[in-house]
């Protein structure tokens, strides 16, 4: 399938500190037609679903400025420039809630290759316990919240948890029958 796919031409649209958008003009053999595409190229993630000594799950409660709510969502975030995903995973996970714990990677995935072409890491933190006060950037508002493993699925189910990215690594943490 690859083989019929030929890029043409990229052109860079936009490039912040987040974000870079390119569109990319591709040849699809198949039909002898010439198609542009638009591509969104960001840092690689971190998503880490903590689970405390008593297990409970760490959640974090923060405002989200695309959507204009509060979620709730496990920590995570970009990972550094030059850094690996497990150093940012615990970066992130003792940044946005001040815990630290033993970490297992359940998956590498892509957020949405339909348009993306970055990877999100998803951790497991097992043994989790406060180690220091929270370490925000400027404009984070961040709660941490911790819950039972049941709170967690009523949260899931009830939609009070929306944001596709931990949904994707609980089911993954699920599938591997944790």
């Amino acid at each position: 399938m690859h083989d019929r796919w030929f890029l043409k031409e990229r052109r860079e649209r936009f490039k912040d500190a987040v974000l870079k958008i390119e569109h990319r003009d591709f040849h699809f053999s198949k039909n002898g037609q010439t198609g542009t595409f638009t591509v969104v190229s960001m840092k690689d993630w971190a998503v880490i679903i903590p689970v405390t000594k008593d297990g409970k799950f760490i959640l974090v409660k923060q405002f989200r400025v695309a959507t204009g709510e509060v979620t709730y969502e496990f920590p995570g975030g970009a990972l550094e420039a030059g850094e690996d995903a497990e150093t940012g995973a615990l970066r992130e996970l003792t940044e946005e809630t001040g815990f630290t714990g033993r970490l297992t990677l359940l998956s590498k995935m892509r957020p949405n290759p339909a348009f993306m072409d970055n990877f999100c890491y998803a951790y497991l933190a097992e043994g989790c316990e406060k180690v220091k006060e929270l370490n925000l950037d400027p404009f984070e508002d961040i709660e941490p919240v911790e819950v039972t493993r049941q709170e967690l699925d009523a949260m899931i189910a009830d939609g009070t948890i929306l944001h596709s990215i931990p949904l994707a690594a609980y089911g993954v943490f699920k599938a591997k029958g944790y």
